[in-house]
């Protein structure tokens, strides 16, 4: 796995603990249960879009590349909504804890890049 994908994911543990914390302050244990669910929603949909990653660089057709991409985007869409919706149907859990568990494993999945590579540029 690329080191890129291990701290995006290594990130993601971190928001998903500090999340659980500040549910189970404001809160109580249903929501830390939602909210983490939630973010393990993003996370899957992280460690998916990287196995896609790993499989698809030995590559170099353009159009399978990106036959690749849709391919990677409708699955992890697909899961995504699974998922969501055990945890809304099946396990009954809070949708609000757990809509913010999931915005929170996204926003860290969309910043990610941009801290890292600022955070490179101001090491050179």
């Amino acid at each position: 796995m690329r080191a890129e994908f291990a701290r995006l994911i290594g990130l993601q543990c971190v928001i998903v603990t500090v999340g659980a914390i500040l549910a189970y302050m404001v809160a109580d244990l249903p929501a830390v249960k939602s909210i983490v669910y939630g973010n393990m929603v993003a996370l899957i949909g992280a460690l998916l879009l990287a196995w896609r990653y790993k499989h698809g660089k030995q590559q170099s057709e353009a159009a399978w590349v990106l036959r690749h991409a849709y391919k990677t985007a409708i699955e992890r869409f697909i899961w995504t909504i699974f998922l969501l919706a055990i945890g809304f149907k099946l396990l009954e859990l809070s949708p609000f804890w757990l809509l913010a568990g999931f915005v929170m494993g996204q926003v860290a999945w969309l910043l990610a890049p941009i801290w890292m590579r600022l955070r490179t540029q101001n090491d050179k």
